[in-house]
């Protein structure tokens, strides 16, 4: 503390908040939270700033307010409360004594979801994934779980599938082929897994009348250019349309879509890593390449989210920070006070020098939240009205979702966010 005042990084440690996240307070608080400006044009926060931004993230982490409510809390209206089913999403009533199945379950994101659900008091979670050993380090790091059941198998194997299906509520659909450059030489491999594959988590999901199914697609999806996003949005299709041919079964079929988890199997930063570890120059197709980021906890966080909203059809898309690829590589070299040379190699096939995560015609039929965009599915009848969220707004003026044009997250920003990650 100087003259009296925080930093943002002391803020973020006395608050347990990320940068981004009080950054992004500040402006939806913005009548009730003003940071000092020093003569340098950094934040400094003081003692009252403090107490108001406990009284925020009581509201909205620990009460479960949105942030429309937790306004009106603030500026006095009352005691209001629109949401109490996501209230009970987030105390964890939604979860309990539900059976859980998730596929591709022993990748980064699978092993988070199933971290965060174990205290939610599930009747049991069933990993599904085709790597034995991956299965046993999970059950390594997870120790003996009576509640936890491990299923080897693939999902383009659909009586084995419907065997890990039976009785089951709710279904994270997570197994895919990932990787951009392996799709593209094995294109075929990617459609049996990430299209053939996801019709038999469908098939099998009605099967056994499952209450909901989420599918884990990508920003890659919209507009694709690749196979791996082409597949992906081929199976983002295939979950809509099954809403609309389930007959009386009570199934609920949506997606999610992601931007770059940071931890996953998929990030780069191990690879800068190791680069610079090993002498080598950072290879990057492109110093103008941008991408949307989000930590494994969002991740895990917003696919519940998506589980109780879920209406049948929708895509349900986060409102995620943005990045150029060249702050993230300086972030990681200062950190590891390492330096090298930084190789430009050209964009590689089916990679984007920035990613979308809306197209234009998916805005038309969009709402939004404080947290999100929702994607309705084209497929709704004329004058359906089911498709009612709390908080939901029709956005207004251009909507463009896409990590071309920005804002963007300072160096610092970055580098406190892979801290909070422990990544670097």
């Amino acid at each position: 503390m100087k003259n009296g005042f925080l930093t943002i990084g002391e803020l973020c440690h006395r608050t347990g908040l990320k940068e981004h996240t009080l950054r992004y307070w500040e402006r939806e608080f913005g009548s009730f939270l003003k940071p000092y400006r020093s003569k340098g044009g950094h934040r400094r926060y003081s003692d009252e700033d403090l107490k108001k931004l406990l009284r925020i993230k009581e509201l909205l982490k620990e009460r479960g307010y949105t942030i429309k409510g937790a306004k009106r809390i603030l500026k006095g209206d009352g005691n209001i409360r629109d949401e109490e089913e996501e209230r009970s999403l987030r105390k964890g009533n939604y979860f309990r004594g539900k059976k859980i199945l998730i596929t591709g379950g022993t990748g980064t994101v699978g092993r988070e979801i199933t971290r965060r659900l174990l205290p939610l008091n599930p009747s049991v979670i069933r990993i599904y994934s085709r790597d034995e050993t991956k299965q046993f380090h999970m059950q390594e790091e997870l120790g003996q779980v009576k509640n936890i059941r491990y299923f080897i198998g693939d999902v383009r194997d659909l009586r084995r599938l419907e065997m890990a299906m039976e009785e089951v509520d709710i279904v994270f659909h997570l197994a895919a082929l990932k990787h951009v450059g392996s799709c593209e030489y094995n294109p075929f491999e990617a459609i049996n897994t990430n299209v053939y594959g996801s019709q038999n988590v469908i098939n099998a999901a009605l099967k056994v009348n499952a209450e909901k199914v989420i599918f884990a697609s990508t920003d890659k999806a919209v507009n694709p250019v690749s196979t791996m996003g082409a597949t992906k949005l081929v199976a983002e299709k295939l979950f809509t349309a099954a809403n609309f041919y389930k007959g009386r079964r009570r199934t609920i079929f949506a997606s999610v879509r992601f931007g770059n988890v940071l931890g996953s199997r998929g990030s780069v930063i191990p690879l800068f890593k190791n680069q610079l570890m090993n002498g080598k120059p950072i290879t990057l197709t492109s110093k103008r390449m941008t991408r949307f980021i989000m930590s494994l906890k969002e991740a895990a966080e917003f696919i519940f989210k998506a589980v109780y909203l879920a209406k049948g059809g929708e895509v349900f898309v986060p409102k995620m920070p943005m990045i150029r690829i060249m702050d993230l590589v300086e972030v990681i070299k200062d950190s590891l006070g390492l330096h090298t040379n930084i190789k430009e190699i050209g964009i590689r096939p089916g990679e984007k020098l920035y990613e979308e995560l809306m197209t234009k015609d998916e805005e038309t039929r969009s709402l939004e939240r404080d947290d999100m965009y929702i994607i309705l599915p084209l497929l709704r009848e004329a004058g359906e009205d089911k498709y009612l969220y709390p908080d939901a707004y029709i956005p207004k003026g251009d909507n463009h979702y896409t990590s071309e044009r920005g804002p963007f997250l300072s160096r610092d920003e970055i580098r406190r966010l892979l801290q909070e990650e422990r990544l670097i």
